[in-house]
């Protein structure tokens, strides 16, 4: 199964930093109505963290894009913005996350946090934060996650799976397959009438 973890592993992986000191990365997760999330990774790093940084990635942004998507296969992403700040030696980094939320046999929409009695602090009725140092990190990396689930999102639980891990579970209505259709049937429509128009200049 997909996880929160998995995703934001994944990014630490694929910035390829070395942690000689603590460092800290604020990963912000929004989830829409139909399961997609728009995330926001930033981090501030010390002054050789930012030289390696920017040697492997921040020079070279569709490097980052190339290794973030060979890290995750199991996710489509897409709209990849890196912000840097030299100043301060940080960046933001922004895209979209697709099929982050799933619905379980139950009929439930759930994210799976990937960890044991996570320790999740109630912001407001729809966000929540986690705090996390991951062990391949050897304790030198703070993770903290800002996870806001959809508007539209009802009976929101804090339940464990099978494994005793800690996934957000909620009930919310299934996306309408009739937007999507009516949506690429207007795309069609576009591209064919495009290509009568081609053709009709042709003509002319």
């Amino acid at each position: 199964m997909k996880t929160i973890t998995t995703l934001i592993i994944a990014f630490a992986m694929a910035l390829n930093l070395t942690l000689s000191a603590q460092s800290q990365q604020k990963i912000e997760m929004r989830i829409d109505s139909i399961g997609n999330a728009k995330l926001n990774v930033s981090m501030t790093m010390n002054a050789q963290q930012w030289q390696v940084w920017n040697s492997n990635y921040g020079n070279n942004p569709s490097a980052l894009k190339r290794d973030i998507e060979r890290s995750m296969p199991a996710y489509f992403l897409d709209d990849f913005k890196l912000e840097k700040d030299d100043m301060n030696r940080s960046f933001n980094l922004s895209l979209n996350a697709y099929g982050v939320c799933e619905i379980n046999k139950r009929g439930k929409w759930i994210v799976d946090t990937d960890q044991k009695n996570a320790q999740l602090t109630e912001l407001t009725e729809h966000k929540y934060m986690l705090v996390s140092s991951p062990p391949e990190y050897g304790g030198n990396l703070q993770q903290t996650f800002i996870v806001e689930l959809p508007k539209d999102a009802r009976g929101i639980k804090i339940e464990k799976d099978a494994y005793g891990k800690s996934v957000f579970e909620f009930d919310m209505d299934a996306p309408s397959s009739g937007f999507n259709l009516m949506r690429w049937a207007g795309i069609l429509l576009i591209v064919v009438g495009g290509g009568l128009a081609g053709k009709d200049l042709l003509k002319k």
